[in-house]
């Protein structure tokens, strides 16, 4: 369980998109003349929007936990995303290697010494996811599909914010999200998660803190006392609201009292900083605005 929560949090990068290019130049190919691109995607998210854009013909390797869409099951395996087996990728002869925070600087020079090129896409918001996907689509020729998505992925959270435009900031459910229990993590005022509680229409309680997982102290959470909790890993006995209030002093916490306790949204939707993020804030707004025991979505509100 707690090697799962590492590679959740490995999953959530933090700066600016960025290009590694090999020699220092980088030539887009003309894929108009029928050339394809050999793509491998050294990140579950990378791989989620390679598909989203088209470019799953091109896609030759991938790493051992990209498992959505389905499809991307049956392509070659590269190793983890902190550690892909660098002979293999090679010996697929990729033009491209797109990544989510690489920081293995053997693996970036082996791969620039053999003349791929690098995209290291490092998202901390949707705005930077958006620019991800241009940044792709931008390297590969295909800039306008990228915009067709990344439009359509704004026209459905606009969508979201519109239902709860009326309610002031000060209403606003206030949300706690509980990353991991031991040592107990949240998400801070500089990760996606913030921005995906702001808008789905919640208020983060643990927005001002600097950290993008800042570790907690329990007795905190009891002080912002929360109207929702929403709990990022598959529960093992702890993430039900009868569950919480048998923590010291937790079953005064307005979440935990009301049965506000969200822990059955996949943690995909929560965690990958890929496409799919749209599909997360439709669920938790559905679920801040809905009345406590009912559900609108398949899922059961505990």
């Amino acid at each position: 369980m707690r090697h799962w929560w590492y590679l959740a949090i490995a999953g959530l990068a933090c700066v600016a998109a960025a290009l590694v290019v090999a020699g220092g130049r980088w030539t887009p190919r003309d894929t108009a003349g029928g050339g394809r691109w050999r793509i491998v995607s050294l990140a579950p998210s990378v791989t989620e929007m390679l598909f989203a854009l088209g470019l799953e013909d091109g896609l030759v390797g991938v790493t051992d936990y990209c498992d959505y869409p389905p499809a991307a099951k049956r392509i070659e395996r590269i190793g983890g995303f902190r550690s892909p087996n660098v002979e293999r990728l090679l010996a697929l002869k990729p033009d491209l290697a797109i990544a989510s925070g690489l920081d293995r600087t053997d693996a970036v020079q082996a791969l620039r010494g053999a003349g791929v090129g690098v995209l290291d896409l490092r998202i901390r918001n949707f705005e930077e996811m958006f620019e991800a996907l241009r940044d792709i689509g931008r390297a590969t020729g295909r800039l306008d599909r990228a915009a067709e998505v990344v439009a359509a992925m704004q026209a459905d959270l606009s969508a979201v914010a519109a239902r709860y435009a009326a309610v002031p900031v000060e209403r606003r459910p206030r949300v706690f999200v509980e990353i991991w229990y031991n040592p107990m993590t949240t998400a801070g005022g500089a990760s996606f998660l913030d921005d995906l509680i702001t808008r789905a229409g919640g208020v983060n309680v643990a927005h001002d803190l600097a950290q993008e997982h800042p570790r907690v102290n329990p007795e905190q959470v009891i002080a912002w006392n929360p109207d929702v909790i929403v709990v990022c890993y598959m529960a093992r006995g702890g993430a039900s609201a009868s569950a919480m209030a048998g923590r010291i002093g937790w079953a005064d916490i307005a979440a935990v009292r009301q049965g506000r306790v969200i822990g059955d949204i996949p943690s995909d939707h929560l965690l990958r900083p890929g496409p799919r993020l749209v599909e997360g804030v439709k669920i938790l707004s559905r679920r801040l605005y809905e009345p406590p025991g009912t559900s609108t979505d398949g899922h059961t509100c505990r």
